[in-house]
């Protein structure tokens, strides 16, 4: 494409001008509903913003990965690890879920030592309705095989997270770092999670009742261990920022079936800094694993179905979504508060208002430039780290090979 198609920028003009012309008739009708409001007055308060990052890197045996997490507010706390995870079942969506996990933990860890804000970048909803993709019918048929077993390794394994959680507080808040596996379904490295379980005294992890499922269980594990990360961030003050989205809620509303989205229609109702509060027209409804359903009943995970209504066909989250510009003529971001009230959700934005400087919020910016891992500067660490484990044991190699060898 070295030169640029006038056919193609006439098709593009035609498609602004049509939508040009779309957005001004919503803008009529959609001001007389909604309109942008000037933001409360800032409050002073300790808020912390958490970011994290994510690279990997496949090898020929194994992959190998890093993951971090960073808190910034009056303190700088970050966590990040560095590890092997064999090729199996739906690693880059695993390796995902292990990026977020750092971060709810992080911003937990951050409220239990004195944030009274912890600002996340993205979605809330989505953290809760939005499970991984391979969580689902395989994990409710090991459940219809194992049951009871399988809720009370759950069980044990949630306990096992508490009693690990102290250990981790305790050194986030004297190092301000953790700098090492912890994601506890994988065990500790020398031992497995089935024989950590098995030293705590439970019954139910004795490997030889899980040969055929061991690969599903493990997956399980680390999603019950975002999930109890996430319940602890909700039992803090917390809001999320969302960057990139596409909502046409507010369009759906006033004039269902209309292909626009909400952001350009508001940008030419005012110019002005300011929020505009509404509700989602589409919330998206979810049910959980049976094993998940069970362990709720017994009473975990209590701050995140405090944020849950039942319905016959799933759960609905409780959030409170605003649209937010901090400059005039700045970019308009979707900012979501746990729970339905609107008053404590102006109480956060209030709090948030006291950290946003020009179009964003300042600790935001400094998380997500703390935190980023960049490709050229892991490719040096990992080249170091193989190396030195060939050195130890020149058969490592059979597992350390990459494809891109030979063109590199």
């Amino acid at each position: 494409m070295e030169r640029i198609s006038d056919a193609h920028v006439r098709a593009m003009r035609d498609y602004l001008k049509n939508q040009l012309e779309l957005m001004e008739e919503l803008t009529r009708e959609i001001s007389k509903s909604y309109q942008w409001l000037p933001f409360p007055e800032p409050k002073r308060a300790s808020v912390y913003a958490v970011d994290g990052s994510r690279m990997m890197k496949r090898l020929s045996g194994a992959i190998i990965y890093g993951v971090a997490s960073v808190a910034i507010g009056e303190n700088l706390y970050h966590w990040s690890e560095v590890g092997f995870v064999s090729p199996y079942k739906h690693v880059d969506e695993r390796i995902r879920i292990h990026m977020e996990l750092l971060e709810k933990r992080i911003g937990a860890m951050a409220s239990e030592m004195g944030a009274e804000l912890v600002l996340m970048d993205g979605t809330i909803s989505g953290s809760i309705i939005r499970p991984p993709s391979y969580i689902g019918s395989n994990t409710d048929k090991m459940f219809k095989r194992h049951s009871d077993e399988l809720v009370a390794l759950a069980d044990g394994f949630l306990k096992l997270l508490d009693e690990k959680w102290e250990s981790w507080l305790e050194t986030l808040e004297r190092d301000g770092i953790i700098n090492a596996p912890t994601l506890v379904a994988r065990g500790d490295g020398r031992k497995g999670i089935f024989t950590l379980l098995k030293e705590r005294g439970v019954e139910e992890a004795k490997i030889t009742r899980w040969q055929d499922d061991y690969e599903d269980v493990i997956i399980l594990l680390e999603y019950l261990e975002f999930l109890h990360a996430l319940d602890r961030l909700l039992a803090a003050r917390t809001a999320a920022i969302a960057k990139t989205f596409y909502r046409d809620d507010i369009v759906r509303q006033v004039r269902p079936g209309t292909p626009m989205l909400d952001v350009p229609v508001l940008d030419m109702i005012s110019k002005e800094a300011g929020y505009v509060p509404f509700r989602y027209s589409r919330e998206e409804k979810r049910k959980f694993p049976d094993v998940v359903e069970r362990l709720m009943d017994m009473g975990h995970f209590g701050n995140l179905m405090r944020l849950l209504d039942k319905t016959k066909d799933g759960y609905r989250v409780k959030v409170q979504p605003f649209y937010v510009r901090f400059v005039d003529g700045g970019v308009i971001y979707l900012l979501e508060v746990p729970g339905e009230s609107e008053r404590d959700a102006l109480e956060t934005l209030s709090m948030m208002l006291s950290v946003a400087e020009d179009e964003y919020v300042i600790p935001l910016e400094y998380a997500h430039h703390s935190v980023v891992i960049k490709k050229q500067e892991f490719d040096a660490y990992v080249s170091a780290v193989l190396s030195a484990l060939v050195g130890e044991d020149e058969r490592f190699l059979s597992f350390l090979r990459y494809g891109r060898e030979p063109l590199e």
